[in-house]
């Protein structure tokens, strides 16, 4: 079945004020600003979502289901802990379309895709391994979905979410330029990277990542990190090792 505009529109309505009502009713500091965030992260997912159905050659029903469940897919971020949000969502996502009168099997479908979608990693588990369980055992669609999640995690989102980090304490920009470069956030986006399982995914993540290791290189040569003229007390450190 097709998505309509209204019916996109509806769904994306009801999503957007269910986060910021249930981050407000469940006592998260700045609930608006964070279920905002939220909100822009699906967003983003729903965009990607769009690149790798049309790289995959996705059916039309297969395109309406990740389209709903993209939407949904978070839906119950602060209701529970991270480990359950998804399992939770697909109940709040069945509720809402079977109040709307979707096709049984069409919310089946969006359900399965919603609860699939989030994965926990296991440390002890080479992470190959579990990849290619993920292939063997996901549906399509939720692998479609958990690529569009993914991405979002890489390239310019990754950096600006760990640029925004910084912004809780005071800091200058030689010492963000610090953070950035000190490895961790590449080293993260480049785990996110080997999670993708779709054709497109990985071409996208590809293309992410290495627009972030070019944004790091241009960081260092244009950043001066450290002052190399030190100040008199520094001098006066020194002569006192010495």
């Amino acid at each position: 079945m097709a998505i309509s505009e209204a019916q996109r529109q509806k769904i994306a309505s009801y999503v957007r004020n269910y986060i910021i009502r249930t981050a407000q009713s469940f006592g998260h500091q700045n609930a608006v600003f964070r279920a905002t965030a939220r909100w822009t992260h699906t967003l983003n997912v729903v965009q990607n979502l769009q690149f790798i159905l049309q790289g995959e050659g996705a059916s039309a029903e297969s395109r309406a289901v990740c389209e709903v469940a993209a939407l949904f897919h978070d839906v119950d971020h602060y209701t529970v802990q991270l480990a359950y949000h998804a399992v939770r969502g697909a109940e709040t996502a069945t509720n809402f379309l079977k109040k709307e009168s979707y096709d049984p099997d069409f919310v089946q479908r969006v359900a399965q895709t919603i609860r699939e979608h989030h994965v926990d990693m296991d440390d002890e588990v080479p992470v190959d391994r579990q990849v290619q369980e993920i292939v063997d055992t996901r549906s399509f669609e939720a692998r479609l979905l958990m690529d569009a999640d993914t991405l979002d995690k890489i390239g310019v989102s990754n950096i600006l979410q760990a640029v925004l980090s910084m912004g809780t304490t005071k800091r200058q920009l030689a010492d963000a330029a610090k953070e950035l470069t000190s490895g961790w956030p590449l080293q993260r986006a480049k785990l996110w990277k080997q999670l993708l399982t779709t054709s497109t995914g990985k071409a996208l993540g590809e293309e992410r990542y290495a627009f972030y290791e070019q944004f790091l290189r241009q960081v260092e040569s244009e950043i001066v990190m450290d002052d190399p003229f030190p100040t008199s007390a520094q001098t006066q450190e020194v002569a006192q090792v010495s």
